[in-house]
């Protein structure tokens, strides 16, 4: 990891092919949806990966959150480039909106920004 970065929020995404699990030694925030379909970058067995080889090196200060009700892009309150999250869903299998997982996602995403960084 970069000195210079302090903490990590990745959201529905995690390219183990360019990353290095091992060097993940600042706290990392990952946020996943349940019914999300990208295998290898974002479901959740990627996510249950990121999860696990941050316990494997001992990075207490990191966790990974798993909504349910959520899939790819759950943060996205617009369907576009389709006329409503219903088009999408039927197209590419992603979940509608879902306000309550955003905000809870957003809550947990602020508070581990304000415990990680600081303004100088």
């Amino acid at each position: 990891a970069s000195s210079d970065i302090d903490c990590a929020v990745p959201f529905y995404g995690v390219n183990f092919q360019l990353l290095t699990p091992e060097g993940l030694r600042k706290p990392v925030q990952g946020h996943f949806g349940w019914e999300d379909t990208m295998t290898g970058l974002s479901d959740p067995d990627a996510a249950s990966a990121l999860a696990e080889a941050l316990a494997d090196i001992g990075n207490d200060e990191s966790v990974v959150h798993m909504y349910h009700g959520a899939g790819h892009g759950f943060l996205n309150d617009s369907p576009a480039p389709f006329k409503s999250f219903e088009d999408r869903q039927a197209a590419l299998g992603m979940v509608p909106y879902n306000p309550e997982v955003v905000a809870l996602a957003w809550d947990r995403t602020l508070g581990f920004f304000a415990k990680h960084l600081s303004v100088s």
